[in-house]
């Protein structure tokens, strides 16, 4: 059975995720013994997977078919998960995800409609099992402030150059999953500063923390 904590952190593009992701090791491994705790991201985490992720946001040759990306996705998700995510929650570690299937639901179910974004849910349940974040974190900014961001911002990968009505699609996809699975979202304002950010990313896992009764004195592998 799942002894440790599967986190997430989701949002569109230019959300403030990646400053997050680094204000947050720097949390853990100022708090917890370098053994408490995993960073993965996706796609990618594994060899095999950080090569999907080189074909999905940087081959320069054949773009790939919607469908193809999906599968991809999936693909890479499926290493990961059963690779890294499940072995190192079954030890006990606390697992952070930078994006996970919810970014599948937002950009191929709902801004590619590849398939309807319940179909993706059974096809990711097909590809992991059960498995799904215990606490997810939705960094929330308008796509109009994003792209505002994004101004001037070099290079841009495959994704991130796609045009304003995607990222509104992309947007309402976290919307509907965030809704249907409520119970492990913590919806926050992508526009306050990254320190207000952070100490609320902070504290609500703190709390879930104490909830799962995890502490500093637990003995579980780290994987970066």
């Amino acid at each position: 059975m799942k002894k440790g904590l599967f986190i997430s952190i989701e949002g569109g593009e230019a959300c403030g995720k990646t400053t997050q992701v680094r204000m947050l090791k720097k949390y853990f491994s100022d708090n917890f013994n370098d053994d408490q705790f995993m960073f993965l991201r996706e796609p990618g985490g594994t060899p095999l997977a950080e090569e999907i992720r080189k074909l999905l946001l940087h081959y320069n040759g054949e773009a790939p078919l919607p469908m193809t990306e999906l599968l991809l996705y999936c693909a890479a998700r499926c290493q990961i998960a059963n690779t890294k995510i499940k072995p190192a929650l079954n030890k006990g570690n606390i697992v952070i995800a930078d994006r996970f299937y919810d970014s599948t639901i937002a950009y191929q179910g709902e801004a590619r409609k590849v398939m309807s974004k319940s179909d993706i849910l059974k096809l990711t349940k097909l590809v992991i099992g059960d498995l799904r974040p215990d606490l997810t974190f939705y960094l929330k900014l308008s796509p109009a402030e994003a792209f505002k961001r994004k101004e001037g911002l070099e290079p841009l990968d495959r994704i991130e150059s796609e045009g304003l009505e995607f990222h509104n699609a992309v947007a309402k996809g976290y919307d509907y999953i965030a809704q249907k699975e409520s119970d492990r979202f913590c919806i926050i304002d992508a526009s306050l500063s990254p320190e207000e950010i952070s100490k609320i990313i902070i504290n609500k896992i703190e709390e879930k923390m104490k909830e799962f009764n995890i502490n500093k004195e637990n003995s579980i592998d780290k994987e970066l």
